[in-house]
């Protein structure tokens, strides 16, 4: 993690890979030249710092000097310690190279294992816990995946490491120095920021030395270990007036593959060998999570005929951006890598760093051609040879295999093989070389490939690059039709092991959110039209993290995929309508069941079957649309692509996992670091390499933090604070082209006032029964330390919140807890001069799903703001009161054991009451038991507001078992007076109500 990239996989046996093997450095070398590998240096403080973080250098001077090899050592966070008596490992110091050290032959000899470490005597990080109904197969051949000896290359000493880095070893320094680097100042601004009366006294801030101006602060961080180093080569596309010359930008593929599997910050995320999840030990139903659990790297660690051998599943992105406003402004094409080793866990969060920018592609669309065909070619033949620049060592390094120290320290002799390749649907077709008329994962043709039924076969590799090589040999456009394909040889031709169409993946952003529902809607529209659509989806109730569309759905001139999503998360209660044909509601719901089970972190086999009938459901209830005449004939679906690819979901979970492991959004993330960001900071004028370097700078201050980190321990709150930096820029960059204001940001922004160590958790009680069978939701009930109002009257409640009957509810709620004989007595005891204590805010914070364990855990947040008025007591802020659902019957099942309410309040009790109760309490409006749909067409539940005043009560906070979401019913008669008077029960809220009702409906169903 600390030592370049460029040498972790030098150690090697003599003649076992070409790619590897490093040339011998001059035997007359200068004096500040390093004796391993031949690298210079301007001082010899350089050549020392590096031979102590380069890992082979140092294994190389350990072996020279003393003839053992260096071992892993625990320190303290103070010193140093020395060895435990009982340990062998011996006390790690710095490397001390002299001037005149004669430079040492390589590649080195390692006295290695003739046979590699089995995998079980020296632990790949398989470490982990079994899961309820999780049953792990581990791979039949023992050694798949285990390091080929026992030898472990410790860890330099960081201690020493850091006091050579001058200020940016000191935690305060380095600080500051990110901080400038990472906020959008620019040089000049980072210099007048340095010189400014905060670092007084000549470039003393503190106490401690600082940088004058901006060059000695770049200078120190361009001294700092870097990333893999940035190449670049020479392209030619194009014939007579149309040849042109571009420029490739990349980096050594095999080097940033080395970068990710040694960094030892995914230590306790990574795998090595393949394994099978069950949910019984009869191995009936399989599981499907990361990409370890899929059959294509099952089947790939038997292909490379290696029983030693370590697979690494390579996953790449690349995605067209601009980089300004305007549409015709100019445009980059960054190509991404990460390996599918590290959990999807970790990969599809940004601010991890666990895909890494590979390359800039060149960007030429050939507008100036005229001819549509051969422009077309001439694109095509630009992004495929760039893209066979960069993966050129993989055509040796996939079969042959490489050697590289991993995560746990450990040599591995990897493959490293094209798995997966993130792209949306232009994209893929020009990869695949396939026209968009076609499909590029199947032999699917245009006609016919809407209408669901029988599956195409899978596109042939060796068929499709014979057809298109026949046309490069008498260009002939007859060999590319019965295929579909483009005239271009594919940069994937001569990769090994590689099926082209098996590695592009599911996209849930563009062909699901932003693709499918973009229709749905657009169907929708047509049926309701577009004022009523509007007034639908702005009479919908907020409730907290779902965005209110105030302007309706019509007017947003740009749709994120965070939009779409919300849209679909109440997309089905808007869409049910009277008027409607009946099979219009199953088919949008069979739609929406579809995408959130493909969304899910993990699969089983009855799931994904459940996907295919689900599917298998929409295409046969989509005439519902002709015959309504919204689509004009069942043909007009062949347009659909997308709708197509949704066929290829459960082939592709099988082979590689669920699909949030490779979304389109992790790269879409990644433009604001990698492109976006280096683009403002750049001059403009040759902008590549001006990013380039802003990029590495932004990497090795980045493996900078972690060294500290690792040292000093990591400061409190520091991923957060990057996670939220991170989470404006992203959201600064989605709106950026779209001036509508849709959200409503009182529902959409980050609540944790009054979280974390403020928090004070609420105890139960053993009033309610615990379920012994079923799950239910019990979660951890928490409110702030400190209450948001004090001193509250029962007018002011009743006046301002809306809970009009507390007296009596409070009356009767005491009733039952004291030894008072009626309400009417306990209300006696409550005098006009009570005053209580009130929260806005509430959390209940779930654990895990015993049915779905690899789920995040979920945190609901219940709301009860009154309106805020100004001085002439308008209201500048409307109340928030949220619903949620309360235990009522503990012998129903399912949904039937809850009741809904609206909180007006959450309060305490004065403290002359506190030994009645002295816990939160909330003031409830409940709602009608819940009943089934009786029309069977969109299954939601139906409730109703209970008609007089007196529908509220008094509960104990943590009754409250999660926050639900009630949509008012559409289909009941067109009148404004009854449109809100029935509910539905808006299971779609968000993952976890969608999880937990499907699991009550499977239960109640077997």
């Amino acid at each position: 993690m600390y030592a370049r990239a460029a040498r972790c996989a030098a150690i090697l046996l003599p003649g076992t890979c070409r790619l590897c093997q490093t040339d011998r450095p001059d035997s007359a070398t200068s004096g500040f030249t390093c004796p391993y590998c031949g690298r210079r240096f301007d001082k010899p403080g350089g050549r020392g710092r590096h031979v102590n973080l380069d890992v082979i250098c140092r294994f190389r001077h350990d072996l020279t000097t003393s003839g053992q090899n260096v071992r892993k050592r625990q320190r303290s966070d103070e010193d140093v310690p020395n060895a435990e008596p009982g340990e062998a490992e011996p006390t790690l110091k710095r490397a001390c190279i002299e001037v005149d050290t004669p430079p040492v032959a390589g590649p080195l000899n390692l006295p290695l294992g003739a046979t590699p470490v089995n995998r079980r005597a020296y632990p790949t990080n398989q470490t982990r816990c079994e899961s309820v109904g999780l049953f792990v197969e581990t791979f039949p051949i023992s050694t798949a995946g285990a390091p080929i000896g026992a030898e472990r290359i410790g860890k330099e000493n960081l201690q020493e490491y850091l006091q050579s880095c001058g200020r940016l070893g000191d935690p305060d320094l380095f600080r500051t120095a990110k901080i400038l680097m990472t906020t959008g100042l620019t040089g000049a601004g980072r210099t007048e920021h340095l010189q400014g009366p905060m670092y007084t006294d000549k470039g003393k801030g503190k106490g401690k030395a600082i940088w004058w101006n901006d060059r000695e602060l770049l200078q120190d961080i361009d001294s700092l270990p870097r990333g893999p180093k940035w190449t670049q080569a020479q392209v030619t596309v194009g014939e007579g007036i149309f040849k042109r010359r571009h420029t490739v930008r990349f980096r050594d593929v095999l080097e940033v593959i080395r970068h990710l599997i040694s960094a030892r910050r995914f230590k306790d995320c990574m795998r090595y060998a393949p394994e099978r999840h069950w949910t019984s030990p009869d191995k009936k139903s399989q599981l499907y999570d990361e990409m370890w659990s899929g059959d294509w790297w099952w089947r790939m660690q038997f292909r490379i005929r290696n029983e030693f051998g370590t697979v690494v599943p390579l996953i790449v992105a690349s995605d067209e951006t601009r980089l300004t406003k305007s549409p015709n402004g100019p445009k980059a094409h960054p190509v991404y890598l990460s390996i599918g080793n590290i959990s999807k866990a970790v990969q599809s969060k940004p601010t991890k760093h666990a895909m890494l920018l590979l390359g800039y592609l060149p960007v030429d669309p050939y507008n100036d051609v005229p001819d549509d065909f051969t422009r077309q070619r001439y694109y095509g033949k630009l992004l495929h040879r760039s893209l066979a620049k960069i993966f050129e060592p993989l055509e040796t390094a996939s079969s042959e295999g490489i050697f590289a120290r991993c995560a746990d320290g450990y040599i591995r002799h990897l493959y490293p093989i094209l798995a997966s390749y993130i792209a949306d649907w232009p994209e893929q077709n020009c990869l695949a070389c396939t026209t968009e008329s076609g499909c590029p994962k199947c032999l699917q043709k245009r006609a016919g490939r809407g209408q669901g039924g029988s599956h195409a076969s899978l596109r042939n590799q060796a068929r499709t690059i014979a057809a298109i090589r026949a046309y490069q040999h008498d260009k002939r456009r007859a060999h590319l039709a019965p295929l579909d394909l483009r005239p271009y040889i594919p940069f994937w031709a001569k990769l090994p092991y590689v099926k082209f169409g098996s590695c592009l993946t599911p996209d849930l952003l563009h062909q699901l959110y932003k693709g499918m529902y973009e229709h749905a809607r657009n169907w929708v529209e047509i049926l309701l039209g577009t004022k009523e659509l509007n007034q639908r989806f702005m009479a919908m109730p907020g409730a907290k993290d779902l965005r209110r569309f105030k302007s309706g759905v019509t007017n947003v001139k740009v749709w994120t995929g965070r939009e779409s999503r919300d849209m679909m998360r109440q997309f089905l209660p808007v869409a049910v309508d009277t008027q409607a044909p009946p099979d219009l509601a199953r088919m949008l719901r069979s739609l929406l069941d579809f995408s959130y089970l493909a969304h899910s972190t993990q699969l089983s086999d009855t799931e994904l079957t459940e996907m295919e009938t689900l599917l298998a459901t929409f295409h046969k209830t989509k005439r519902a649309l002709v015959d309504a005449k919204i689509v004009g004939k069942i043909g007009a679906f062949d347009r659909l692509a997308k709708l197509h690819m949704l066929s290829h979901y459960t082939h592709d979970i099988r082979e590689l996992g669920v699909p949030d492991g490779y979304s389109t959004e992790m790269p879409e993330h990644l433009h604001i670091v990698y492109v976006k960001t280096p683009w403002r900071m750049s001059s403009r004028r040759d902008p590549l390499p001006q990013m380039e370097a802003f990029v590495e700078r932004l990497e090795a201050i980045r493996m900078q933090r972690t060294i500290i980190d690792e040292f000093y321990g990591e400061r409190e709150g520091a991923d957060k604070d990057e996670i939220r930096r991170f989470a404006r820029a992203d959201r600064a960059a989605e709106n950026e082209d779209d001036e509508s204001t849709i959200e409503d940001k009182e529902d959409m922004e980050d609540e944790d006032v009054g979280d974390g160590a403020d928090n004070v958790e609420v105890e139960g009680d053993t009033e309610l029964p615990k379920p012994e069978r079923l799950y239910y939701p019990r979660p951890a009930v928490s409110v702030a330390r400190e209450p948001t109002v004090r001193h509250v009257s029962a007018h002011v409640l009743k006046t301002c919140y809306g809970a009009s009957d507390f007296t009596r509810a409070l009356g009767f709620f005491l009733s039952t807890k004291s030894d008072a004989r009626s309400p009417l007595e306990s209300l006696s005891s409550l005098h006009p001069s009570d005053r209580f204590d009130v929260w806005h805010k509430a959390t209940l914070k779930h654990g895990r799903l015993p049915f779905a364990p690899t789920q995040p855990c979920h945190r609901d947040v219940v709301r009860a703001q009154p309106p805020v008025r100004n001085s002439a007591n308008r209201v500048t802020k409307p109340g928030v009161f949220d619903t949620a659902l309360f235990a009522c019957d503990p012998i129903a099942h399912g949904l039937n054991r809850y009741r809904a309410g609206r909180v007006r309040a959450i309060f305490s009790l004065p403290r002359r009451l506190q030994h009645i109760h002295s816990g939160p309490l909330v003031y409830l409006q409940y709602f009608q038991p819940f009943e089934p749909d009786p029309t069977n067409l969109h299954c939601l539940f139906r409730t109703a507001p209970v008609p007089g005043p007196r529908a509220s009560m008094v509960v104990p906070l943590h009754w409250l078992g999660m926050t639900c979401h009630l949509a008012p019913d559409f289909s009941s008669p067109p009148s404004p007076a009854t449109v809100r008077k029935r509910l539905l029960f808006n299971e779609y809220y968000n993952h976890s109500t969608y999880l937990l009702m499907a699991y009550w409906r499977r239960i109640a169903s077997a």
